[in-house]
C-alpha cells in the first residue's frame, strides 16, 4: 500500500561482512532459529473467530504490520487465513536487512499451520524522505545486488520463513525508467533463483494496472510477464485507485480491479495472482483544497472506523454502480467531506472475481484494521 507507516527497524543482518550502522561496527547476534522462536506476547484478541476454514485452494493473505493490534487480530481470525506476510523489515542503503519479529508471529503462525513470508521493502523512514525510496531501491537491486541476495536467503532460513515478500515501490530512480524496470527485473530473477535453490518462495507485490504505460512511473517499472516467469507468486496491490494524492473516489472499484485482473493475467499464469483488498477507506476535506498540490486534504480510517463515521452523515451511505463501491457525503465543523470504503458488499463484489478468473487467491491490507465481517464477507464471496 503505497501509504502505509513503517517503524523503525532494529535487527540486521549481513553475510560474510560485519556492517555498520549508526552507533559503530559491531558483529551482531545470529538471529533465532525457528526453535528458539519466541512466543507470542500476550494480546489480548478482538471477539474471538468463529471455526471458520481457510479458502479451500485458495491463498488468503494478510499483511501484519508489527503492532499489538495486528497481532491481536491475527490471533483472532488465523482460522480464516492461510498465509501471513510480515511486513516489519526493511533494506538499508547498504545490504542488511532490517526489523524483528519480536511479538512471534512466526511462531504463532506455525503453530496454527499458516505460512509466513518475511515482507521487505524500501521504506525510508527518514522525515526528509518519509516514503518508498527509488535510491534506497536501487541500492538493493543494483549497488548491493549480490549482498542482498545473499542475505535475504540467509534472514529466511534462520528466521524460519516459508518465503520472502518483495514490496520494492517507487522504483523510479532516474530519468531512465526502462533502466529502473530492467534493474528490478534483472534482481528478481536472481533473487528467485537463489531462494528456489534452497527450497524458499517468492512473493512479489506489483501495483494494479489496467495498461504498460511508460506514463505512469509508478506502475511501469514493474515487467509482470517477466516477473510472472520467476515468482511463485504476484501480489497485485488493487488498492488506492484513489488516494490523498488523486482525489475523491473508490479505493478498489471492482470495475478497475477486474481490469487490473484481465491485463495481469494477459501477462502472468492468472493460478499466480493475488488480488489485494483494502480494509481501509480515505475521508477527503472538499473544503480543504491545496492549489499548489491540486489535492485535497484526506485521512485515512480503517473498517472497524465506519460506524463511527456513518453516525456523522445525515443521510445515509450511497452505493456507487460501477464501481460497487459504497461512500458518504457530510459536513462539520464548517467543511463538506466525501468518504469512500469498503462494506460486505463491496469486498464481495471483487471476492467474486478469483473463482471467475482462476486466481491464486487474495491478500488483505492489513490485520488489525477489520473484524470479522470483513473476513466473513471474503469467504462468502469466493463460494
Amino acid at each position: 500500500m503505497n501509504w502505509k507507516f513503517k517503524s523503525p527497524a532494529i535487527v540486521f543482518l549481513a553475510v560474510g561482512s560485519v556492517l555498520l550502522c549508526a552507533c559503530g561496527s559491531a558483529i551482531l547476534p545470529k538471529p533465532p532459529t525457528p526453535a528458539e522462536a519466541k512466543t507470542p506476547a500476550a494480546v489480548s484478541p478482538i471477539t474471538p473467530s468463529a471455526a471458520a476454514p481457510v479458502l479451500v485452494g485458495k491463498i488468503a493473505l494478510g499483511y501484519y504490520t508489527g503492532s499489538p493490534g495486528s497481532l491481536a487480530a491475527l490471533q483472532s481470525f488465523a482460522s480464516f487465513l492461510n498465509i501471513v506476510s510480515a511486513d516489519v523489515f526493511s533494506l538499508r542503503s547498504d545490504g542488511s536487512i532490517a526489523g524483528n519479529d519480536d511479538l512471534g508471529v512466526v511462531a504463532f503462525d506455525r503453530s496454527h499451520g499458516i505460512q509466513t513470508y518475511a515482507c521487505v521493502n524500501n521504506y525510508n523512514s527518514d522525515p526528509v524522505v518519509s516514503g518508498f525510496d527509488p535510491k534506497l531501491a536501487q541500492a538493493g537491486m543494483v549497488t548491493h545486488k549480490a549482498l542482498v541476495i545473499a542475505n535475504l536467503v540467509v534472514f529466511a532460513q534462520r528466521g524460519g520463513f516459508t518465503g520472502i515478500n518483495i514490496d520494492f515501490e517507487n522504483l523510479t530512480y532516474s530519468a531512465n525508467i526502462e533502466q529502473a524496470r530492467a534493474d528490478f527485473t534483472s534482481f528478481i530473477h536472481d533473487l528467485a533463483a537463489q531462494l528456489h535453490a534452497n527450497g524458499i518462495k517468492l512473493i512479489v507485490s506489483v501495483p494494479g494496472k489496467t495498461d504498460d504505460s511508460t506514463d505512469n512511473t509508478w506502475s511501469y517499472p514493474f515487467d509482470l510477464a517477466a516477473l510472472g516467469q520467476d515468482t511463485d507468486y504476484l501480489q497485485l496491490m488493487t488498492y488506492d485507485e484513489h488516494n490523498p494524492q488523486s482525489g475523491p473516489g473508490p479505493i478498489a472499484g471492482a470495475d478497475w480491479v477486474k481490469d487490473s485482473i484481465v491485463y495481469a493475467s494477459s501477462q502472468v499464469d492468472p493460478s499466480k495472482l493475488l488480488i489485494g483488498l483494502p480494509a481501509y477507506g480515505y475521508d477527503w476535506d472538499l473544503t480543504a483544497f491545496d492549489k499548489t498540490k491540486n489535492t485535497y486534504s484526506a485521512r485515512d480510517f480503517s473498517w472497524t472506523d465506519i460506524p463511527t463515521l456513518l453516525a456523522k452523515s445525515t443521510s445515509a451511505a450511497q452505493w456507487n454502480i460501477d464501481s460497487q463501491s459504497p461512500f458518504l457525503t457530510y459536513s462539520e465543523n464548517g467543511h463538506d467531506h466525501v468518504a469512500w470504503y469498503e462494506s460486505p458488499g463491496s469486498i464481495q463484489a471483487k471476492t467474486k472475481l478469483i473463482s471467475k478468473y482462476a486466481l491464486a487467491g487474495f491478500s488483505m491490507w492489513s490485520l488489525g484494521k477489520e473484524d470479522q465481517s470483513f473476513w466473513q464477507a471474503a469467504l462468502d464471496g469466493t463460494k
